[in-house]
């Protein structure tokens, strides 16, 4: 029997997770491309929209760090790292770590786990570090013994395992994913605990595999209808890791490797539409347009496609053909909130500012918790000379960082030239009472 422990209220687990963000910051390096920003955050709000009623914000998060790991942190805040995207094979394998550790935080499983004993942030932090450097980071959090400590405590149990695998797979393939995926990654964690025995990846130190686990996952699997299986061509997983390996100085390999695979399959959008992409990556811009629309030649309906060849036409300063093709990718995807972000790029440069205040707020109402739009919203507002909204929406996207002081002083700005009175002044008021509750 598992313990019968009250989890922490859920304004407690809100905070665990903001002041472990706070934390995280000092010792990640975190992987800030748009791209994959919005790629780990728009699975897993596929999985969230099927699996109920949720306490709280989820957060997503990359960490640049070769190890093959994620975890979550009570309170909605979920890591991967850079290592684990690129050793997968798919994006349902990334789905089905998604909703494993999507189901962590929902059951409350680590206080589940841990018992009546409260684990703090800082043990947390000290436990993933210790994973991650040997000891070295931990011991500079001064957290070791914290660390080991925490790991044995939340090391899941069996039947929090199993019931992270059931739930999980059961999600993702609701949300349109692949459950063999979840399988996939499982073989994927048991080859390299056997391949390497001593260096085990770090996300079996709290997620152990176990051939009950495997045999579980594959009743599960053959209990689940895939006939709602929706699968992406190009898997977008391959841009991801197109762009984690132009960012540890690969480029050469890549375009080398996608070259050679366009040559041998030159009829293929997609090896055409890869090869565009790491083209536009290394910046040999001239070569990225001729294989882009050899690609949408061939697949003319691409919404992804067509906005990466959007933003190509404004890194070249054909903005007709940007604004073309970036529309017509919102007909195709009218809820990606990338395109939206792209396009007020592109009206930005057209010194368009109204249409780029347009745009960002789209981007922003589509992806409310991600930072970048409230940000881009700032700066157009900036250059419009309404400075109580650029000051409003440079706080909210600080917010969002975890920046609470800084936040904290651009809304008193807000609120000087908005005036008490006003409806956005009455919304910053809101926002300031918010900021000096935490600090209490």
């Amino acid at each position: 029997m598992l313990p019968s422990v009250s989890p922490p209220a859920e304004d407690e687990e809100v905070r665990i997770s903001r002041e472990f963000r706070r934390e995280a910051k000092k010792h990640f390096k975190f992987v800030t491309h748009p791209e994959v920003e919005r790629y780990i955050d728009r699975l897993g709000r596929r999985i969230l929209s099927v699996s109920g009623p949720q306490p709280f914000d989820y957060r997503f998060f990359v960490v640049e760090d070769s190890q093959l790991n994620a975890f979550a942190v009570p309170g909605g805040s979920i890591y991967f790292y850079s290592g684990l995207l690129e050793r997968a094979q798919s994006t349902s394998e990334i789905a089905g770590v998604l909703g494993h550790e999507i189901i962590h935080i929902k059951g409350r499983h680590m206080a589940r786990s841990s018992g009546p004993d409260a684990i703090s942030v800082l043990s947390l932090l000290g436990m993933v570090l210790l994973a991650r450097s040997g000891g070295a980071g931990a011991q500079a959090a001064g957290t070791v013994g914290q660390a080991i400590s925490a790991t044995r405590q939340i090391a899941y149990n069996r039947q929090l395992e199993l019931e992270a695998d059931t739930l999980g797979a059961r999600y993702m393939a609701l949300a349109g994913f692949d459950p063999k995926g979840a399988m996939a990654f499982l073989k994927t964690l048991d080859e390299e605990r056997a391949l390497n025995p001593i260096n085990i990846p770090a996300y079996l130190m709290t997620h152990p595999v176990t051939h009950e686990r495997i045999a579980n996952m594959q009743l599960v699997i053959r209990s689940l209808d895939n006939t709602g299986v929706n699968v992406e061509e190009p898997d977008p997983l391959k841009k991801i890791q197109i762009i984690l390996r132009m960012e540890r100085r690969d480029g050469d390999a890549v375009l080398a490797e996608y070259e050679k695979l366009a040559a041998q399959r030159p009829d293929s959008a997609e090896m055409l539409y890869l090869l565009a992409f790491a083209r536009q990556l290394k910046g040999q811009l001239a070569q990225a347009q001729q294989s882009y629309e050899q690609a949408r030649e061939l697949s003319p309906n691409n919404p992804a496609l067509l906005r990466d060849l959007g933003r190509l036409y404004t890194q070249l300063g054909n903005t007709e053909r940007a604004e073309a093709a970036l529309q017509r990718s919102l007909e195709l995807q009218p809820k990606e909130s990338l395109t939206y972000l792209y396009l007020g790029e592109l009206h930005e440069k057209r010194n368009d500012f109204r249409s780029a205040v347009g745009a960002y707020l789209n981007a922003y109402n589509l992806s409310p918790l991600w930072d970048k739009p409230p940000q881009r919203l700032g700066v157009a507002y900036g250059k419009l000379d309404r400075l109580g909204d650029a000051y409003y929406y440079l706080g909210r996207s600080l917010l969002l960082q975890d920046e609470d002081e800084k936040a904290f002083a651009a809304f008193e700005k807000a609120a000087k030239i908005a005036g008490s009175n006003s409806p956005r002044g009455q919304l910053i008021r809101e926002e300031l009472e918010s900021l000096r509750a935490r600090r209490k």
